[in-house]
């Protein structure tokens, strides 16, 4: 069956001829209020909804970029650091002893041992790959320029070493002078202080089986020997002495 669209909308322009131009008007303004309804909600809302969208999702991938910058720079920043502490942790030498270091560093820089009061040695190992090695050190009256001396001495020499807690109590009866409780470390690589493995040897490559040399061809065999000549006959034996002879007669 064929849809005539005359038969739905014949009855309804009828209906509209016949009634009156004040009519007319307010049907035209309801049929456009409702085209605008219809336009707005069909096709200016959803459009509206969308940019909206999409600009609350720039502003989050904008928010996320930012963040992923700040991110990589501070990845970049780590690992800078960890290349840095990585040299230090190598240029340490595996057979550096701190506690003796330590000692003869203060007597030097203090000209003695009467203003320590006790040094405390202490080891710990960080996820079985490097050692940690440690010196607490207590001052009693000690000036400022010697501290900035030993500080300098401690920071400065040939070995990584770093002050890694730093306590200055000021003494009431003497102004100049200073309580210092230090903490001197050093990280060392533990496989590094082990004695290095011998390299793998090699195998020696298996030589190649020589091609046995080619027989010479056998040699003629030797002509049999003559066989042996036949004895000469044994000799004949010697002859009977013939008899004595007989008395004569008388």
């Amino acid at each position: 069956m064929r849809f005539d669209p005359s038969a739905i909308l014949s009855p309804l322009v009828n209906t509209y001829q016949r009634l009156s131009s004040r009519e007319r008007t307010l049907v035209g303004l309801a049929g456009g209020a409702v085209t605008v309804i219809v336009l707005y909600t069909m096709i200016w809302q959803p459009i509206e909804d969308d940019r909206v969208q999409l600009a609350r999702r720039i502003q989050t991938k904008q928010r996320e970029l930012v963040e992923i910058q700040q991110m990589r720079d501070t990845y970049l920043n780590l690992h800078n650091q960890y290349e840095l502490r990585q040299r230090i942790i190598e240029k340490a030498d595996p057979k550096f002893s701190l506690f003796p270091h330590i000692e003869s560093t203060v007597s030097q820089v203090l000209g003695g041992r009467e203003k320590i009061a006790s040094m405390n040695p202490q080891n710990k190992d960080l996820s079985g790959t490097y050692r940690e090695e440690s010196v607490e050190l207590k001052l009693n009256g000690v000036s400022l320029q010697q501290l900035v001396d030993l500080m300098f001495h401690i920071e400065k020499g040939v070995q990584p070493l770093r002050l890694t807690r730093l306590q200055i109590k000021k003494r009431a009866r003497e102004p100049q002078a200073f309580d210092v409780v230090a903490t001197v470390s050093m990280l060392k690589n533990i496989e590094g202080a082990r004695a290095p493995e011998r390299p793998p040897q090699e195998e020696p490559a298996e030589a190649e089986p020589e091609s046995a040399p080619e027989a010479a061809p056998p040699a003629a065999a030797p002509p049999a020997a003559a066989p042996p000549a036949a004895a000469p006959p044994a000799a004949a034996p010697p002859a009977a002495a013939p008899p004595a002879a007989a008395p004569g007669h008388a």
